[in-house]
């Protein structure tokens, strides 16, 4: 264990590491790796699940940082560190362990929040790492972040009490043994094995678990011509995590009413665009099959649901007409995190969402943070080359402007958003906050509603898109009482009922 003296002068936290952190004070004490599977969680809040998406991804933990510290004015004479976006920093350094080692810190905060840390970036900033000075020696600015406020009564406020971080200094090989050189490729080279294209049945006895096979010649042809539905997950995703938390009961009476024609469309997230999920679709429909579907999307797969309703004429999948489309938690008109700025507080937003709020089973949230994990690697050596499945998102971006300014559909729309807001004592709190400590603003959305991924209005809103607003008679917003966020709509009763209310093969 070191001591912090709130000064400029750094730490040697262990051999070959070292601490620089004006303005806190307080301990750091330098752990070995926490066994995985141990069940000892310590003061990292990390769950299972994030555990087994390092394992699956190649990450391995080398040193564990504690550190149990509170905030206090720094020496005039010593400089403040600030990332990108102009917080509160301090600096760690790690020994290089050269070229062909890729390295990333993760932090969690004592309420679980957790945050990615690049060599030589602020938290925010994109650009390749580099690696500064001599002595081998790799660079980590690590925001400064807060402990979320206490619950009434609670002995911790804001820095000024004290507050617990975990850093766990990660390392991964460059040249996957597998998948070849981390490179703007090696996500398309992930998806291709980990996450493939497949239409498969979505049967209630079997839509919570990973298909190995797609539709047979015979299910095929069962929907040629006879309405079906067709479920699309959006990002990191795939069809058995993102519905998975649809009661039994409405996956029964759905069957029921679509006379067993429900399926699924898996499909890259990252590596391609919309328009290109879409006529990868298009090639595994059989010749001559005609579908008639209704869709129910969740995220991105909003996205490509417009492509298959024929709102890019240049995009067209042959052979299937969309009749109605229930579009859950929709970028219709973008995510501020998917802009370029943003990107890496959307991968520490979407990585705490599950870690705080896992929606199901170890195995099940672990496959999504592992595609997290594809995209940590990805900008850690290509930036955001070679992800424009979410590039797509981005407000104002060409796939964006386009689809609000495409063919008005035959198809009906309907959505569902939330407005979540955090409270001071709920776990979410220090993902959002604004820079200033006690504000309730999150600063990404610039105060517009949001459910911690998607604007709530621009789900169902829009002024320039000719099927946009969706009539209201036709959408649903969850309360910010509720406590509805992206990743927790279909096990809510209401969720359900609008389904059940709009979604009729006749």
């Amino acid at each position: 264990m070191v001591t912090l003296d709130g000064t400029a002068g750094g730490v040697d936290a262990a051999p070959g590491y070292r601490i620089t952190a004006p303005g806190l004070v307080g301990t750091v004490t330098a752990r070995l790796p926490r066994r995985p599977g141990s069940g000892d969680r310590g003061p990292e809040q990390a769950t299972e699940a994030l555990d087994l998406a390092f394992e699956r991804a190649g990450l391995v933990e080398i040193m564990n940082f504690d550190l149990d510290v509170r905030e206090v004015p720094p020496p005039p004479s010593a400089p403040r560190t600030r990332t990108v976006t102009g917080e509160d920093a301090f600096v760690l350094e790690t020994p290089d362990l050269g070229p062909e080692v890729g390295q990333v810190v993760v932090a969690l905060d004592e309420a679980g929040a957790v945050t990615w840390t690049f060599p030589e970036t602020g938290e925010q900033e994109v650009e390749p790492p580099a690696t500064r000075g001599a002595g081998g020696m790799k660079r980590f600015v690590i925001r400064q972040a807060t402990p979320a406020p206490p619950a009434e009564g609670g002995d911790r406020g804001l820095f000024g009490a004290i507050g617990r971080k975990l850093l766990k200094v990660l390392v991964y090989p460059v040249m996957d043994a597998v998948l070849g050189p981390v490179t703007e490729h090696f996500a398309n080279r992930w998806e291709t094995r980990r996450r493939p294209y497949l239409v498969r049945s979505f049967r209630p006895d079997s839509f919570r678990a990973a298909a190995s096979s797609g539709l047979s010649d015979g299910e095929w042809t069962g929907l040629h011509r006879r309405r079906a539905l067709l479920f699309v997950h959006g990002t990191f995703s795939s069809s058995h995590a993102a519905f998975h938390q649809l009661p039994d009961a409405t996956m029964n009476e759905l069957h029921q009413r679509y006379e067993g024609r429900v399926f699924a469309f898996d499909h890259f997230t990252l590596s391609h665009s919309p328009q290109e999920n879409a006529a990868e679709l298009a090639a595994r429909i059989p010749h001559g099959v005609e579908l008639e579907v209704d869709v129910v999307s969740h995220s991105r797969g909003g996205l490509v649901t417009r492509v298959l309703a024929g709102e890019l004429a240049d995009a067209v999948v042959p052979g299937l007409r969309v009749e109605r489309a229930v579009f859950v938690a929709a970028p219709n008109h973008g995510t501020a995190l998917a802009d370029a700025d943003h990107m890496i507080s959307f991968i520490d937003r979407s990585t705490t969402l599950l870690n705080l709020a896992p929606p199901g089973p170890a195995d099940i949230v672990a496959s999504v943070l592992e595609a997290i994990v594809t995209v940590v690697k990805v900008i850690g050596h290509a930036a955001l080359n070679g992800l424009p499945g979410l590039a797509s998102m981005a407000p104002g971006g060409g796939f964006i402007d386009s689809i609000n300014a495409g063919i008005r559909p035959k198809a009906g729309y309907y959505s569902i958003a939330a407005d979540y807001r955090p409270e001071k004592s709920g776990p979410f709190w220090a993902m959002v906050r604004d820079t200033a400590k006690d504000a309730v603003v999150d600063r990404i959305f610039e105060r517009d509603a949001n459910d911690l991924v998607v604007p709530t209005l621009g789900v169902s809103q829009g002024s320039r898109d000719p099927v946009f607003p969706i009539a209201r008679e036709r959408s649903y917003t969850f309360p910010g009482a509720t406590g509805v966020h992206h990743s927790n709509y279909f096990e809510k009763r209401e969720t359900s009922e609008r389904l059940l209310e709009w979604l009729r093969p006749d």
